[in-house]
């Protein structure tokens, strides 16, 4: 899973009966201060959206905004005490997701289609990207565009070449 800085995100997580364990609890409601959020080790805060259970199957799920996933490290803190066990979530967002340049037709010197998993559109916009190996290795650009349907990456100013099918890449958050 790729998680991006600054990208809303929805988060799952089991409850697990405080007195029942291993069981899940299901019915929990989470009101002030049992959902809370840590940005790059900032103080707690509660965080803006509701928590949902999943059918009834004490599992939850909420969604953390834009703003809320705008850190390096996003620390998650969910407690309920004495209904159910507390549950610490770390969500990385500096990390460095990578891909393949896939072969394709329509491969140019500023668009080219890749193995990416995100089907989202422009979800890897105003990253870099920085070829590792091939022809490439070392070249740098700007994400102008990336369409999710064809997972294909467009950049604003042309590379020295097109991308070679195989060659590999990083995509760097700025």
């Amino acid at each position: 899973m790729s998680v991006r800085r600054a990208q809303a995100l929805i988060v799952s997580f089991a409850a697990i009966d405080a007195t029942h364990r291993p069981e899940r609890r299901s019915g929990v409601v989470f009101g002030s201060g049992g959902v809370q959020i840590s940005k790059d080790g900032a103080g707690f805060a509660d965080i803006a959206g509701a928590v949902s259970e999943i059918g009834t199957s004490g599992r939850y799920q909420f969604t953390l905004t834009a703003a809320e996933m705008d850190a390096g490290w996003v620390h998650v803190k969910i407690e309920k005490s004495g209904v159910i066990d507390p549950v610490d979530i770390q969500i990385g967002t500096d990390g460095r997701p990578s891909g393949t340049v896939q072969t394709d037709a329509g491969n140019s010197t500023t668009n080219f289609k890749t193995d990416l998993a995100s089907g989202v559109d422009e979800f890897w916009k105003d990253c870099l990207v920085v070829f590792t190996s091939g022809a490439l290795e070392g070249q740098v650009k700007k994400v102008t565009g990336y369409a999710g349907t064809t997972k294909s990456i467009s950049v604003g100013s042309e590379f020295t070449a097109p991308p070679s099918a195989g060659d590999r890449f990083v995509l760097v958050n700025v």
